[in-house]
């Protein structure tokens, strides 16, 4: 239960469906800074999400980069497809051109807190950054947005069937004490790098993103993404799991 409590949190974008999550949703996909998006190669300058009432785990999620680089998530890894750059241009200008005017949260729930959400990020040629919250059933006036959804959606099946796996991406690392859980296998935590439980303010659940050569040598001790493997840093036997991690 904890795992899955952290899989939600983790899955790159506060995961449930009422306006109260909106700040988690900013915190784990935070909006792109207009005054860098469009000049940084790496800058995100579209990004997309879209969770069910109760969890965001296998919804869709995505981002591309001022440099092209399109990507998603696959059984854990961040995949990549690169986009032509007139191909990158008409996605910036067009997702630009539907969220014009329709901006902000459009709660479409009834007042109920269970219903689905998608959210899309643009910033445009202009480094102006757009951003659209569609909450519960669209109606007739969300159709722009909703096209943009579709768009997006279709964009994300493409890179997860087509994309090619980056291995120097950051992972996240889930660490924590459930018997119930059953382990692929033991694994040895490496030497010198802190643990999730030691990161965490206490207990036994712990998570924590790692970049560089951290994540390369947990990649190599902990073995597949999503594999729930044992480890005892400290004598104290726990599980732990990776994912990598949406820019």
């Amino acid at each position: 239960m904890r795992f899955l409590l952290a899989a939600v949190l983790l899955l790159l974008t506060g995961c449930s469906a009422t306006t109260g999550t909106s700040a988690a949703v900013e915190t784990t996909q935070p909006a792109v800074p207009a005054t860098t998006a469009g000049a940084r190669p790496g800058a995100v300058v579209v990004r997309y999400v879209s969770c069910g009432g109760m969890t965001c785990e296998g919804g869709d999620g995505m981002a591309v980069t001022a440099d092209g680089r399109a990507v998603s998530l696959r059984d854990g890894e961040l995949v990549v497809v690169p986009l032509p750059e007139a191909e990158l241009r008409d996605l910036r200008a067009g997702l630009a051109a539907s969220l014009a005017g329709r901006e902000g949260t459009l709660d479409r729930t009834g007042g109920a807190t269970d219903q689905p959400f998608a959210v899309v990020t643009v910033v445009d040629s202009g480094g102006k950054t757009h951003e659209t919250r569609l909450e519960g059933t669209p109606s007739a006036e969300d159709g722009p947005i909703v096209a943009a959804t579709e768009r997006l959606s279709k964009l994300t099946a493409r890179i997860r069937s087509t994309g090619t796996p980056d291995p120097a991406a950051p992972i996240t690392v889930t660490m924590y004490e459930d018997p119930s859980t059953r382990p692929i296998r033991r694994a040895t935590w490496p030497r010198g790098i802190t643990t999730p439980i030691e990161a965490a303010t206490g207990g036994n659940f712990g998570t924590r993103t790692y970049r560089g050569d951290e994540a390369t040598t947990l990649r190599a001790a902990l073995g597949k993404a999503g594999d729930n493997v044992t480890v005892t840093p400290g004598g104290k036997t726990l599980i732990a799991r990776w994912e990598a991690v949406l820019p």
